[in-house]
């Protein structure tokens, strides 16, 4: 029988109220309820969710991640989010008794279109490093098939397990009757379509815009997009909407705890992202009997939607075939019942998953 690693540290980017960082620390209060020990590095320190973390969880700067796996090792480092998986590697000492499990929270391989010179030759230049990250693990645990795939072409000899996320809890599914301090959610002569996320580059929020606008001439419908971001994006956006003569029609909503309650009470899902990894909101809205449309891009939406029978998937940056699967979408019929039944692999909680995959990487591990 495998003994059980005693302290975990996790490294993460912040407690901001982002998707990954909920799960990761979602993660560390499941090790402290499975009677680990647990220390969390953060990058920055602010975030909504420090009020969600465990009180029993030590709290560190990232900046002595370095100093403190060398000085008081623990018996595993676990970095949490792609984005601080070469920080982590960075931080390691040279002669080290833990090992190291990176954890694949998105898609190790970005693809812009010719539209996006710059970023789609950026690509090219940056994707090398994201992927030698991953040579210094011990054991990869990917969110999905799909971000697996490449990592076991790129290292075949490399343990590489697939746990998903929680995404369907009950404190999620008792939001779904929660007040909306907003009149369009409660209209139902009015078809809703949400978009979920933050504004960034990846989730491609202008795209829907200009979906929405085409599909918007031969119906009446509303948008609205639940996500912060910087005020240029904001600003973008709203620019965009106004000059597409949608203003009207579409509601930019900073980031709300209100998630399930509106997916209750949209007509259709749509995720417009140039990449995810296993994006959580396809199956919150499926769990809500809310179809989806999302972009077929790197990452898990084809695993989630099942190929197409669960929901549309068009190609990205392509407005007028987002705008056609929109108007396909909102004329089907749904059998919410057949939706709730595919979110079944994404309501068991993963700690003890996640502790035995790491229990297993401990004891095979052999110091340098």
């Amino acid at each position: 029988m495998s003994s059980k690693v005693r302290r975990i540290a996790v490294l993460l980017q912040s407690l901001e109220a982002g998707g990954a960082q909920r799960r990761v620390v979602d993660l560390a209060n499941g090790f402290i309820g499975e009677g680990r020990e647990v220390d969390l590095f953060l990058v920055d320190p602010s975030g909504k969710l420090r009020d969600r973390v465990a009180p029993q969880i030590r709290l560190f700067p990232a900046v002595e991640l370095g100093p403190r796996l060398q000085s008081d090792p623990p018996g595993v480092l676990l970095s949490g989010a792609s984005a601080v998986h070469a920080l982590a590697v960075r931080s390691l000492p040279a002669q080290r008794s833990f090992p190291l499990v990176l954890r694949a929270s998105s898609h190790p391989q970005r693809r812009f279109p010719w539209s996006m010179p710059r970023q789609r030759f950026g690509e090219f230049a940056r994707r090398p490093s994201r992927m030698n990250a991953y040579a210094a693990a011990d054991l990869i645990i990917a969110v999905a098939d799909a971000v697996a795939e490449p990592l076991r072409e790129a290292y075949p000899a490399k343990p590489i397990e697939v746990i998903r996320n929680q995404v369907i809890t009950d404190e999620f599914l008792a939001g779904a009757t929660a007040h909306i301090d907003y009149p369009w959610p409660d209209d139902s002569s009015v078809p809703l379509i949400v978009g979920i996320g933050r504004l960034a580059v990846a989730k491609d929020f202008p795209t829907l815009v200009r979906a929405f606008a085409l599909v918007r001439r031969s119906r009446q419908l509303r948008l609205a997009i639940l996500g912060g971001g910087p005020d240029t994006q904001r600003q973008r956006l709203v620019r965009l909407a106004e000059k597409l003569g949608i203003a009207s029609d579409v509601a930019l909503v900073d980031h709300s705890d209100e998630v399930a309650a509106w997916l209750s009470r949209a007509k259709l899902l749509v995720s417009s992202s140039l990449w995810e990894g296993a994006p959580a909101v396809l199956v919150e809205a499926l769990a809500m009997g809310c179809p989806a449309i999302a972009t077929d891009s790197p990452g898990a939406a084809r695993e989630i939607l099942a190929d197409r029978e669960l929901g549309g998937l068009v190609p990205p940056r392509r407005p007028r075939l987002m705008a056609d699967a929109i108007a396909e979408w909102l004329d089907r019929p749904v059998d919410q019942q057949r939706l709730w039944a595919a979110t079944e692999p994404y309501r068991r909680d993963p700690a003890q998953d996640y502790l035995r995959a790491i229990d297993a990487c401990a004891e095979r591990f052999a110091p340098a």
